[in-house]
């Protein structure tokens, strides 16, 4: 057997595969929770259970403040001191819906995510308003497997490519969708393009966004006359900054997402940017409930199982 290097200290002992065959080894298997809108999983650090919220939308995995504490992780260059880990400094600014949020580097010596194991986890903690969890399992973990989202069995598992595995490989079975995933390079969040309207939208697989959405200059670049929506649900929204964000339901005809056709999707219009250009719409939990999502970062490909089944048993 071959110990693979991946990624920090995370390490997989997996079988040799021949190289002209692709072959997924499931890493991690994470049962979750779908609760407030988001996916739950279980993570331990430092041998402390923690809850997570699985999320596709942020680029690195973060804990509040307050479970950093509880759970007395350490100053990425020293020992935990007690009290508030804020006091230990800014190092970075997040930001997302709602505004931004200062964060510090802090370590697991531990860290155990559904069987896969590391030593000396690097993170952040922030106050980015986690309400509900102790804090963001992010893309900087998540992208380097293959992800099958199983809402119908309520897990999530990962799986490390072993061979040639550049054609799209899913224990799914048809009918099936596909659209390809937007090149990466820095930014491991998976995007796609869609098409709304004639128009082309880029789209994030965000599953720590509980329903879909698009920016108000997305929308109206699409057409839409906000004014002409003043019957539509209105409510306001949070992400990870403190502000609240005015938002409205409206529901498109037709959402394209490669080879899959949507009809009649809702989608909430944010009155809100998010501080980046390279995401003008978020397929949240609202559409990843109604397909069978299998993120393949292995080949670059989103492959959407619709109507939704539990995926094919490992054999």
């Amino acid at each position: 057997m071959t110990c693979l290097r991946l990624f920090t200290a995370f390490c997989v002992i997996a079988p040799a595969a021949a190289n002209a065959e692709c072959r997924m080894s499931p890493v991690s298997h994470l049962p979750f929770t779908y609760a407030h809108g988001h996916l739950h999983v279980p993570v331990t650090l430092d041998q402390k259970p923690a809850d997570m919220i699985f999320d596709t939308g942020s680029f690195t995995t973060i804990v509040t403040n307050a479970a950093a504490d509880r759970l007395q992780l350490a100053h990425m260059h020293g020992d935990y001191a007690g009290g508030p880990l804020a006091n230990g400094g800014q190092i970075a600014t997040f930001y997302g819906i709602g505004g931004g949020s200062s964060a510090m580097a802090v370590t697991a010596r531990t860290v155990d995510i559904g069987g896969l194991k590391a030593r000396n986890f690097n993170l952040y903690a922030a106050d980015f308003g986690g309400r509900f969890s102790d804090g963001l399992l992010s893309v900087d973990v998540i992208s380097k497997y293959d992800v099958d989202l199983d809402f119908p069995e309520n897990q999530i598992v990962l799986y490390y490519p072993l061979g040639d595995c550049r054609a799209p490989a899913a224990f799914l079975e048809g009918p099936l969708y596909a659209a390809p995933l937007l090149p990466f390079g820095d930014d491991r969040r998976p995007r796609v393009t869609v098409s709304i309207g004639g128009h082309d939208v880029i789209a994030m697989v965000d599953t720590g966004a509980s329903s879909s959405a698009i920016f108000r200059h997305t929308a109206e670049r699409l057409g839409i006359e906000m004014q002409s929506l003043a019957l539509n649900p209105h409510f306001k929204s949070r992400g990870v900054g403190a502000d609240t964000v005015n938002t409205v339901t409206h529901v498109f005809p037709s959402v394209a997402i490669g080879e899959l056709s949507v009809e009649n999707m809702r989608v909430d219009i944010l009155d809100d940017h998010a501080g980046e250009d390279n995401v003008e719409m978020l397929l949240g939990n609202n559409f990843q409930r109604a397909v069978h999502l299998w993120i393949s970062y292995s080949s670059g490909t989103l492959i959407m199982q619709a109507p939704p089944r539990p995926s094919k048993k490992l054999q």
